[in-house]
């Protein structure tokens, strides 16, 4: 059982500790959680926590220092991290937030904004035992965010959704998609001979047969800052027109890539592949690199003048077998169940949101939310294309 020790609302700071005589691990004592929206994700503190965490690549501490230093101020949102924090001052999770106005409504969220596909909490779960999950804890959590009509988390994992609602009120709720990810293990000719579907790798040998009348194909990772604005640029040319809503068509998403890709120095997270047939580039994939796991996120092909050779199927296939040979063990294809996914022999998580709705108006707005959102399923529903890659959210509510 827990006791609140104090809570000062005025400087955005409670406190928790272990009521009298209760036996907690002595790293644990007091945690005070705190608003400490000028955090620093550059941070060795914040570092050590994401990578103690079983957090994704959507909080690494170059995704979200890009995020909250240009996407959030153009997007118009305000940074709101919470902190959990030993008495000694050790940092023990964050949450990384965001606030904002939508139609008058104040919505308070993750760092969602179209880009990150997961949600999830940075958390040292060691640190954190038998405190995470205490109702007292998510009392003091409450008492320091800022005041919201809805609070909504998303995309969840179904992993992470513990972690969210140890921490914060509201109901998870299913969004109605999953989260495909191939296994690949640690050999690529056994992953081709075991996993991809039948149809797939004759689809593959005839693109390949097609390929060699062209002259060949390369695949080119790039790392160099002018060949990465290049492929960004070329990706946002290649899929003009091609879905609706596509965020990369503005020009300052656009360059969030391409900052996230060449923040970092030598220990790049993004990846950026280009395929060139007959010396000519014809298609780029941009995903994000993490603990051995590849997050698919941009494709950009040329179908007008190799659309016959399946080149985003190339692609896929070509950077399966380069990240399997780099140690990667997983392509994962982020949210959105595209029928082509299936046949790179996937397996699904489903994917959740925490929704909480403390104001009247919160829950008049939630509702017509929900009701866009089912009108834009019911008109749209998935491209199956070799290209396709849904934005995460519901309904086109950005």
């Amino acid at each position: 059982m827990f006791a609140i020790a104090t809570s000062n609302v005025g400087f955005s700071t409670s406190s928790l500790r272990a009521a009298s005589g209760e036996d907690l691990d002595d790293r644990s004592g007091e945690i005070r959680v705190r608003r400490e929206d000028g955090f620093d994700f550059s941070s060795r503190a914040y570092l050590e926590i994401f990578e103690a965490s079983g957090a994704t690549a959507f909080q690494h501490p170059t995704w979200l220092r890009n995020v909250y230093g240009a996407l959030a101020p153009y997007r118009r949102a305000e940074k709101v991290v919470v902190t959990l924090r030993h008495d000694d001052g050790r940092l023990a999770g964050v949450l990384p937030l965001i606030l904002r106005r939508k139609a008058g409504i104040r919505l308070l969220e993750t760092t969602d904004l179209g880009v990150s596909d997961y949600a999830a909490v940075p958390l040292d779960r060691g640190v954190c035992a038998g405190i995470v999950g205490s109702p007292a804890l998510k009392r003091l959590v409450a008492d320091v965010l800022p005041a919201h009509d809805i609070l909504r988390i998303r995309p969840i994992r179904a992993e992470h959704v513990c972690d969210w609602r140890d921490l914060l009120p509201g109901a998870a709720e299913p969004l109605g998609f999953g989260a495909p990810f191939a296994p690949l293990g640690s050999d690529y000719a056994e992953w081709r001979r075991t996993r991809p579907s039948k149809s797939l790798l004759g689809r593959l040998a005839r693109a390949d047969k097609r390929i060699a009348k062209a002259g060949g194909a390369e695949l080119l990772r790039l790392v160099a800052p002018v060949d990465i604005r290049g492929a960004l640029s070329e990706i946002q040319r290649l899929r003009a027109g091609r879905f609706a809503g596509d965020l990369i068509q503005d020009d300052f998403v656009r360059d969030f890539y391409a900052a996230v890709a060449i923040d970092g120095g030598d220990e790049h997270l993004a990846e950026i592949y280009r395929l060139d047939i007959g010396g000519t580039p014809t298609g780029y994939v941009y995903g994000l690199g993490y603990r051995g796991r590849f997050y698919y996120l941009l494709i950009g092909c040329d179908y007008e003048n190799h659309g016959r050779a399946s080149p985003g199927l190339v692609l896929y296939d070509r950077i399966i077998a380069d990240w399997i040979g780099r140690g990667g063990d997983v392509f994962d294809f982020t949210i959105g169940d595209e029928p082509f996914k299936a046949d790179f022999g996937t397996e699904t998580t489903p994917m959740f949101a925490l929704v909480d709705a403390p104001t009247w108006r919160g829950k008049l707005a939630l509702a017509a939310f929900r009701a866009h959102a089912h009108l834009g399923r019911s008109a749209g529903g998935n491209k199956s294309g070799e290209d396709a890659h849904a934005s995460p959210g519901t309904g086109g509510d950005k």
